[in-house]
């Protein structure tokens, strides 16, 4: 529990720390890599609890407005009805970020992105055991980076991740959840 209630000041002064005047930021051939929270939002019909995960993505710029970039994220959650069954999910997502850049000093990019993976749950509940079932994923969003120097971000995401259960643990239904995170990102390298 102190861990937690340290978090908060230690993420306030990172950002103080850093807040010098950025000069630049998606660099032509730079890698982006960083932490963050995550909030999904489940399909209801999954009966999944809503919950707070965690994830790490890193990408490639090739340019400054387009970027590949892949995404690991995971969350340990229960169902929503008698919260007795233990759900975790994990994705992995690889994207294609379109980001709106009209100067290279800018310090505040927003994007768009979209892209491909899979979506794996894990469900165990003692009395029964447990099952497992991977499904393919399409996501789309946006978002927007704030930068404070030259490598250092705060990033905020917002998309929605569509998919179709396979009848291990979801039904043969689409699903759709929806997910916002909040992290913190470097970009390294380039030109």
């Amino acid at each position: 529990m102190r861990l937690k209630n340290l978090l908060l000041p230690a993420l306030l002064l990172v950002l103080l720390a850093a807040a010098s005047p950025a000069v630049a930021q998606n660099r032509s051939e730079s890698w982006e890599f960083g932490p963050y929270l995550v909030a999904f939002d489940f399909d209801g019909a999954t009966e999944i609890e809503d919950d707070w995960g965690a994830g790490f993505r890193f990408g490639y710029n090739f340019v400054p407005m387009h970027e590949i970039e892949f995404a690991f994220e995971r969350v340990d959650t229960q169902d929503d009805i008698y919260n007795l069954i233990d759900v975790e999910v994990g994705q992995f997502q690889a994207n294609y970020v379109f980001n709106f850049i009209s100067n290279r000093r800018q310090t505040v990019v927003p994007y768009l992105t979209t892209g491909l993976g899979f979506i794996h749950f894990e469900v165990y509940e003692p009395s029964i055991g447990g099952d497992d079932e991977t499904d393919s994923l399409f996501n789309m969003g946006g978002g927007v980076r704030f930068f404070f120097t030259r490598e250092f971000h705060l990033r905020l995401d917002g998309r929605f991740v569509s998919y179709t259960g396979d009848n291990v643990i979801l039904r043969d239904l689409d699903y759709t959840n929806w997910q916002f995170s909040v992290g913190v990102g470097w970009v390294l390298g380039g030109r």
